[in-house]
């Protein structure tokens, strides 16, 4: 067997693969909930069906849940420690809260419409139009 032969062998035994898997899918019923596995784009491959037969209610997030899982997102925490890296010992974990709400503000600041609606939306705002964002950090945990 040459490797072209076993390269068309290969597609087609996966475009087979797929067909049988997809008219499975029809037979069951439509597919009415769609999972997202990249947060960014849009609704993926994978879908997945509602028992119920109905679409599942949106939850949506409040600010606070918002403002938690960005501020202890992996990226999040590696900027802040670059930001820090020059505080003192004793002031590393001020200038990251610190340092962390700067960057927090910022970032809604530029995606305020994108949160239009969102539960604590407000008060959050209120909290940042307090904060300096243009204020280094680790000169502001001296303060």
């Amino acid at each position: 067997m040459t490797p072209r032969t076993a390269i068309c062998a290969a597609i087609a035994f996966a475009m087979s693969y797929l067909q049988l898997c997809g008219s499975t899918t029809l037979r069951r019923g439509a597919v009415v909930g769609v999972m997202k596995i990249w947060p960014f784009s849009g609704p993926s491959l994978f879908h997945s069906v509602a028992p119920s037969g109905e679409a599942p209610a949106e939850k949506r997030e409040s600010m606070q849940e918002i403002k938690d899982s960005v501020m202890l997102s992996r990226s999040f925490g590696m900027k802040t420690q670059a930001l820090c890296h020059e505080a003192a010992e004793d002031e590393v974990p001020r200038c990251r809260q610190l340092a962390g709400q700067r960057l927090f503000c910022a970032l809604l600041s530029r995606h305020m419409n994108r949160y239009e609606g969102v539960e604590g939306l407000a008060a959050e705002k209120e909290k940042c139009d307090s904060v300096d964002i243009m204020n280094n950090a680790v000169e502001a945990t001296k303060d």
